[in-house]
């Protein structure tokens, strides 16, 4: 019995720790660069766009998702993505015709 209650002392101290480390119970929320001004065209500076969607991802919480669509041609400026985020932001682009 000592044994059994030992086991779920330690489990109870575990699993909290093994949840947050796999994100469950998280949403992961998308941020689409073309939904904060991106235009794709090639000619306009859509760095603000980037900044400000990277900054909406960073204030989620739990997982966000910063989306760079396919199909487009973006023109970007020297951007720097700092600062403190609450989620962990993973940023993916999509590329075809490569």
């Amino acid at each position: 019995m000592q044994g059994f209650l030992t086991f779920i002392l330690i489990l109870s101290f575990i699993l909290p720790c093994l949840c947050t480390r796999l994100n469950v119970g998280t949403t992961n929320a998308i941020y689409n660069v073309m939904q904060y001004g991106a235009h794709g065209d090639g000619k306009t500076d859509d760095s603000q766009a980037f900044i400000n969607a990277f900054n909406s991802a960073c204030k989620a919480t739990g997982m966000s998702t910063l989306v760079i669509p396919a199909g487009k041609t973006f023109m970007v400026s020297k951007v720097i993505f700092s600062g403190r985020c609450n989620a962990k932001v993973r940023i993916q682009v999509y590329i075809s015709n490569i």
